[in-house]
């Protein structure tokens, strides 16, 4: 694949809001680090607190060579600036099938972050 066909795909899953796929392309063009950075905090976000999907979020983690308190420190700082800007549906809660509860994201990082070592990779 070409560069301006990369670039075109790339524009593409942003645009569809496909962020983890979006981030894997930006690495392969050799974007700026801080281009790429904000691509892989918006996957991480998109698979932790939009998706809610544990094993996904750990996924991206081992990936992109974050520690767990690297993912910590990414989720809360993300999770702030989005009660900032008043963006607070993805922090609300929702349905966690591991504990059969309703869960706020706060709540589903502390059990998905308590669980760590257990949580299987897809």
């Amino acid at each position: 694949m070409n560069e301006k066909t990369a670039k075109d795909e790339l524009s593409t899953e942003i645009e569809r809001r496909n962020f983890s796929r979006a981030a894997f392309l930006a690495a392969s063009l050799d974007l700026p680090e801080q281009e790429l950075q904000d691509l892989r905090v918006k996957a991480l976000w998109q698979m932790a607190a939009v998706n809610r999907n544990a094993s996904g979020t750990k996924s991206l983690a081992q990936q992109y060579g974050l520690s767990k308190q690297e993912i910590r420190d990414i989720l809360e700082r993300h999770a702030e600036e989005k009660r900032n800007a008043g963006d607070t549906k993805p922090l609300e809660p929702c349905y966690d099938l591991n504990t059969g509860n309703h869960l706020s994201f706060e709540e589903w990082m502390y059990h998905f972050l308590k669980r760590w070592e257990k949580v299987p990779v897809s």
